[in-house]
């Protein structure tokens, strides 16, 4: 049965999902050499409904999307600083906004288990402002989440640091979820530079997203810059590497703060050797504290070891590093691989743990749970549970 739609929604699809034609003829009909086929569609709007569903599917549309009478406009759900050359990216991919939706979708989720438990709001959301001062903030973040040099300076690795920096801010009360993809489908690849990470605020259930196709210490700086959207109580996707050098108010103030967090002014002037190579002097201090060259630079520029003009040098050198060196491995393989661990990584410890409890207790139906997770049924969920939190199993069962 043949369906019409409007031509230029079909057009739109495709090129929402950066396909052309011949692309598009491979993933719908098999073949593509069939871009005729594809053509003629967007010409005349005239495909069947089984076509039309495959179509959806193949470019992450939603089915209904296609019936409208002109292409959406799809916007950010949260403000965008992310920048390019000074201006903001106007087109989300559908993987970012896939992405943002669920984590949407999640936070509202605990928000609610939080209150229907009779949990306190965090005091922290939105304690701070712009005008509050760089140090004032980031002291604040330091001391209440336990992070910066007191862990960076004692251990071994820039990924165990990493990890527990992660792990220290959702012992605070803030959700930390981290994936290199779309959901649990390794396919659908996140773009770093479209975005490295977003911060969702609220007052019972803040939510750190973070973009793991990024080397561990750019991770690390827009960890701690998200987390200064939560201090300020503002929403936002963000891409730092971009934006260090952006003159953007409120980005300059989150780079600021989070530069401070991980390399307060005190220990680099205690720290810098003046006697050394400037350079030399830069890989050592990123090094020690287990930062990019980006950032130990932006804080050699902020104690007086460095010019402007040097600092501008080495951002333009790190920001070609960048671009040229392929994605670091994601967090899969940082996981070794394992499924569940790499899952509990994407929705984040605290988050799995209060979901995988109130399903077991009959609280929240598996369905939901499901959705939640990206899983397809009881048995996926519940080896899920199994493995990464069986004394959930136990302590349910035994009730």
């Amino acid at each position: 049965m043949i369906t019409t739609f409007n031509p230029t929604v079909l057009q739109w699809a495709r090129k929402r999902a950066g396909l052309d034609e011949a692309a598009l003829a491979k993933k719908v009909l098999g073949r593509p050499d069939a871009e005729d086929a594809v053509r003629k569609w967007e010409k005349t709007g005239e495909l069947t409904l089984h076509q039309a569903e495959l179509l959806a599917e193949k470019t992450y549309t939603p089915f209904g999307y296609l019936f409208l009478d002109k292409p959406p406009q799809e916007n950010l759900p949260i403000q965008d600083f992310r920048t390019s050359g000074g201006h903001g990216i106007q087109k989300p991919s559908p993987a970012l906004l896939e992405v943002i939706y669920q984590c949407q979708r999640r936070q509202a989720w605990y928000r609610e288990y939080l209150t229907s438990n009779g949990v306190d709001p965090l005091d922290f959301v939105g304690k701070s402002s712009a005008q509050t001062p760089v140090e004032a903030t980031a002291k604040a973040v330091s001391e209440r989440l336990k992070i910066g040099p007191r862990i960076s300076m004692e251990v071994p690795s820039w990924r165990e640091n990493l990890t527990l920096h992660f792990e220290a801010a959702e012992e605070a009360g803030i959700l930390v979820m981290r994936n290199g993809v779309v959901g649990n489908n390794n396919r659908r690849k996140l773009s770093r530079d479209e975005f490295r990470g977003f911060a969702l605020s609220d007052e019972y259930a803040p939510l750190v997203f973070i973009n793991t196709r990024d080397a561990a210490a750019a991770q690390l700086f827009t960890f701690v810059h998200e987390v200064v959207h939560i201090w300020i109580g503002e929403s936002a996707v963000s891409n730092p590497v971009r934006t260090y050098a952006e003159a953007n108010s409120l980005e300059s103030y989150c780079n600021a703060v989070a530069a401070e967090v991980l390399i307060p002014l005190s220990q680099i002037e205690r720290n810098w050797n003046a006697a050394a190579d400037p350079e030399y002097e830069i890989k050592r201090i990123a090094n020690l504290y287990k930062v990019s060259s980006l950032v130990a630079s932006r804080r050699a520029k902020d104690a007086g070891f460095i010019t402007p003009v040097e600092f501008k040098h080495f951002y333009e050198t790190e920001i070609r590093r960048y671009s040229r060196n392929a994605a670091p491995t994601e967090d899969t393989k940082a996981a070794g691989g394992n499924f569940h661990n790499s899952l509990k990584a994407r929705a984040g410890d605290r988050f799995c743990r209060a979901l995988i409890a109130d399903t077991l207790e009959g609280k929240t139906q598996y369905t939901e749970a499901f959705h939640l997770l990206n899983l397809k049924n009881t048995k996926s969920f519940e080896g899920f549970a199994r493995a990464r939190f069986p004394y959930l199993m136990n302590e349910i069962s035994a009730r």
